[in-house]
């Protein structure tokens, strides 16, 4: 069921007890989402391909050496009340659920047995001030606390204020985050393997940002999960 987003944010002040996604009220044990929106989730078995689109997406870009999203995204669907929320209503326990249920999946499948460290996509601290919350940080937490994967949050940190991608270049993007991350103590990260969890992959500009920067660390390895893919 497609809804315009100032319907979700109306129908979440009546009734806060409403699915998310779909904005049906919630009943029995149902929480922030309905099971029909829950069992219908497009995931996206990425994490079983070792050769998929997220990956493919940053070939000749970045080395990573494995890439996953969990969920399609795909615009007025259900993924995107959920990010919506997630990132914009201050419902971090949406985070915390997704990011429950993917990791449970990852591990199952073997994609974290190697990962030292799940790290977040840093905010700038005067978005973080903002917003209150970094919304990959909520998803790393999840991954980290239902993996047994050690969280790091404070390592790699954005340093520098970016304008907003939209509408720019690939290039002109990729100029706008080149320089605005930095890695506090390289030796932390030194001949570990790093998974970077961010929200979404939409032009992947920001990811790309953050692994130049970590690559040029001794014996790193990179890897990647996203909550969604937007085609």
């Amino acid at each position: 069921m497609n809804n315009p987003e100032w319907l979700g944010d109306f129908i979440d002040v009546i009734y806060p007890s409403a699915c998310v996604g779909c904005q049906t009220p919630l009943v029995g044990n149902e929480s922030n989402i309905c099971t029909y929106c829950l069992f219908e989730l497009p995931k996206t078995d990425f994490h079983k391909i070792q050769d998929n689109v997220v990956q493919r997406a940053f070939s000749g870009r970045c080395l990573l050496q494995k890439a996953t999203s969990y969920l399609h995204f795909s615009k007025g669907g259900v993924v995107q009340a959920l990010l919506h929320s997630l990132k914009y209503r201050g419902r971090t326990e949406i985070g915390e659920l997704i990011g429950a249920m993917a990791a449970k999946e990852l591990l199952q499948d073997g994609f974290l047995d190697d990962i030292d460290f799940v790290v977040p996509i840093p905010l700038h601290p005067q978005k973080l001030e903002k917003r209150g919350y970094n919304q990959s940080e909520i998803l790393a937490s999840a991954v980290a606390d239902n993996s047994n994967v050690k969280l790091n949050t404070n390592n790699l940190v954005r340093v520098e204020f970016t304008e907003t991608q939209t509408r720019k270049s690939r290039f002109a993007r990729w100029l706008n985050v080149e320089t605005v991350f930095k890695v506090i103590d390289p030796g932390v990260f030194e001949n570990k393997h790093i998974l970077l969890v961010d929200d979404v992959v939409t032009t992947g500009s920001t990811v790309e940002g953050c692994v130049v920067q970590m690559e040029r660390i001794p014996g790193i390895k990179i890897s990647l999960f996203t909550l969604a893919y937007a085609k």
